[in-house]
C-alpha cells in the first residue's frame, strides 16, 4: 500500500526531487573539467561525490558507476582502479540525497579522443532510443509502453540482445521505486510520478552506452529534471 501511494508524488516532493537532480547536472559539469587521460575511476568517482556534497547533497543514492572502456559494457561497473585511456568511452551513472529524496542521471562521453567507430554508432542509438522513450512517456501510458518504445529502436538496428535491462524505473525518497518500465510492468502511468528513461547498449569486451535523464510524469507528457549535454558524444580533453 505504501508503494503504491509513494509512486505519486505531491508538489513539495516534485521541487525536493527537482532540485536534487539539479545537482547532478552542476556535478556533471565539474566533473568533465576533472576527467581526463591517466586518472583511475576510483578518482573520478570520489572527487564527483566531494563535488556533489559540498553543493549540498547529504549523501549518495547510490555507489556510483564510472566505468571506462571495455568496462563501460558492464552495466553496473562501479568505479574501479582502472586507468582511463585515451579515446576510452566513459559512463558515468550518479545520483545523490537531497532533503531525503534520491536523484539519478546518467551520461556517456569519450575520453581524450574519439571513440572507436562502433562506440560512435551505439552512441547515436541509444540516444535516439531515449528519446522515443521521453517521447512516449505521459499520463495514461503503461509503464511497459514506455519500454517497447525505447527497445524497439534498439532491436530496429540489431542490438535488442545487447540491452538488457529495464528501460528505467521511479524514483523518490528511494532510488529505485515503482514503477517499473519493464516489459512485466503494466502500471499505468499518472501525473506526479518521476521515472527515469535509461536505455543503453553494451557489447561485452568492447564498451557500452547508456543514456539517462529522470522525468516528471504530466497530463500530455513529461518535464526533463535533468538536463546536461547529450545531444552527441561529448569528447572531453
Amino acid at each position: 500500500m505504501l508503494e503504491r501511494l509513494r509512486q505519486v508524488k505531491e508538489g513539495s516532493e516534485l521541487q525536493a526531487i527537482a532540485a536534487s537532480m539539479a545537482l547532478l547536472d552542476r556535478g556533471f559539469e565539474y566533473i568533465c573539467g576533472f576527467i581526463k587521460p591517466g586518472v583511475t575511476e576510483a578518482a573520478v568517482a570520489l572527487e564527483l561525490e566531494i563535488c556533489l556534497r559540498r553543493l549540498g547533497a547529504s549523501g549518495t543514492s547510490f555507489p556510483f558507476i564510472v566505468a571506462s572502456g571495455a568496462r563501460a559494457s558492464l552495466p553496473h561497473g562501479e568505479a574501479s582502479n582502472k586507468v582511463i585511456q585515451e579515446g576510452d568511452i566513459l559512463t558515468l551513472d550518479f545520483g545523490v540525497i537531497l532533503d531525503h529524496y534520491c536523484s539519478d542521471m546518467t551520461r556517456t562521453i569519450a575520453v581524450g579522443a574519439a571513440p572507436a567507430p562502433e562506440m560512435e554508432k551505439i552512441y547515436n542509438i541509444v540516444l535516439e532510443a531515449q528519446q522515443a522513450g521521453l517521447k512516449a512517456v505521459q499520463a495514461g501510458v503503461n509503464a511497459s509502453s514506455v519500454d517497447r518504445a525505447a527497445r524497439a529502436v534498439i532491436e530496429g538496428y540489431g542490438y535488442g540482445e545487447f540491452f538488457g535491462h529495464a528501460t528505467g524505473h521511479g524514483v523518490g525518497l528511494a532510488v529505485h521505486e515503482a514503477p517499473r518500465l519493464s516489459h512485466r510492468d503494466d502500471t499505468p502511468l499518472e501525473a506526479g510520478m518521476v521515472v527515469t528513461v535509461e536505455p543503453g547498449i553494451y557489447l561485452p569486451g568492447r564498451g557500452g552506452v547508456r543514456i539517462e535523464d529522470s522525468v516528471a510524469v504530466e497530463r500530455d507528457g513529461c518535464r526533463l529534471l535533468t538536463g546536461a549535454p547529450k545531444d552527441k558524444l561529448m569528447v572531453i580533453a
